[in-house]
This record gives structure tokens, sequence and C-alpha cells, in this order.
């Protein structure tokens, strides 16, 4: 283990004694502790921070990393508010009384983050690495030296051999599922805002503008158009 590591893991250690909650394993410490550095420096994870999350969490990595690349300070003001919110029902309802509830709250706000970061996963259109993702497992009955038959065609075996899932979840991070709702800071921060008005966008076409073509439904390019 290199120092930078031995500093990594020692701070994750630290985060959990500091909310008391020692018997969780290192994974939680250290979530918080990327949280807390990256609110701190308005930053993307690097180095250690980025290869724990890659492993462990690549939810949270992608919402983490999608708030630095935004460049907007705003966003990183939401994030603070929500840990707020969590600090402020700890100490009101005297929960998890620990020596730094500003990290027990971070950590009551991890659910929201990675829950945040899985619904941007799962609207890329494409995977954007292929060590993040697993690939599904061929059948033993597949013939790999076979091509395919006649029904099948030349591009081989059908069904979900050769194809990606998403990441798994780490058994390590393990977060509750949540349903989270953004405010418009957020939305903005992160970029949701221009997927919402696109979608309304596509909603204001009618199934005849849609069907029809650029010339409407008399011009050459539409349905009803052209040469009979």
């Amino acid at each position: 283990m290199t120092t930078g590591e031995e500093i990594f893991w020692g701070n994750a250690r630290s985060v959990l004694r500091d909310i008391d909650m020692q018997h969780l394993d290192l994974a939680h410490g250290a979530a918080v502790e990327i949280v807390r550095w990256c609110l701190v420096v308005h930053g993307r994870p690097t180095h250690h921070r980025q290869s724990f999350l890659e492993q462990e969490s690549p939810a949270l990595l992608a919402y983490l990393e999608k708030l630095a690349s935004s460049g907007d300070a705003a966003g990183w003001l939401a994030l603070r508010d929500r840990v707020q919110l969590h600090a402020e029902l700890l100490r009101e309802t005297s929960m998890q009384p620990c020596a730094k509830p500003w990290l027990a709250a971070i950590w009551h706000t991890l659910p929201e983050l990675a829950a945040i970061g899985q619904g941007m996963l799962d609207d890329l259109e494409e995977p954007r690495s292929v060590a993040d993702f697993e690939a599904a497992p061929v059948s033993p009955d597949a013939d790999p030296s076979s091509g395919g038959d006649d029904d099948k065609g030349s591009a081989g075996n059908s069904g979900t051999a050769g194809t990606t899932a998403k990441p798994k979840p780490s058994p390590r991070l393990a977060l509750p599922v949540v349903l989270v709702a953004l405010t418009e800071t957020e939305k903005k921060a992160l970029g949701l805002d221009k997927r919402g008005s696109d979608v309304e966008a596509d909603k204001d076409v009618t199934p005849d503008a849609k069907r029809e073509g650029p010339d409407g439904s008399d011009g050459p390019g539409g349905m009803k158009g052209g040469p009979r």
C-alpha cells in the first residue's frame, strides 16, 4: 500500500470514528470524505478518490464529476444545502450525536447523491468506459465457432450474450435506493434542465408533422405528397 493509499484509508477510518459508525465498512467513511473534499475544493474526485469511486460507486462519481464540469458554483451550494437539511434534522432530533455532525449529515445524503448519479448513468446512450460495465455471461450451449444458422443470419448467436450490463452496486458501499426531487438550481448545474426542454419541445410536435415530413401533408416530402 502506498503512502497516499494509507492516508486515504486513514481518513476514512477517522470519519467513521467521528460519526460514531465504526461498525460500517471503511467504504462508507471513504465516500463521506470524498464528498467533503469535493465540497471544499469545488472539484472532481482525483487520484485515490477517483479510483475508489470507479470501483465502489460509479453513480456517485458521475454526480460529482458532472457537478465539477458544470463550472457553476450554484451547484455546489445546492449540494451544501442538501447536506445542511440533514444536519438540521439530526440536530433537531438528536438522532445521531457524534463528534462531527456535518460528516454524519454527508453520510445521510449519500443515497440521494448516488440516486441522482445513477439517473444520469441510465440516461447515457452508450457506455463511457468498457471497464465500468460487466459483460453478460455467454450461454454454455453456445458454440463460439459457429457463425449462426439460416434463421439467425450471419450475426451469430442472438439474445443477451455479448451485451453489456449496468454497473453493479458495490456490496461494500450498499446504499438504500431513494427518490430524489431536484431543485431548479440542481437541474441547471447538472444540465438536466435542457433535457426537460427537449422533451417538452418534442411533445409540441404533432404526430402528423412527424409523419408527413417537412413539406406538409400536400408537399412532395410528406406521406400524402409525391407521385402517385
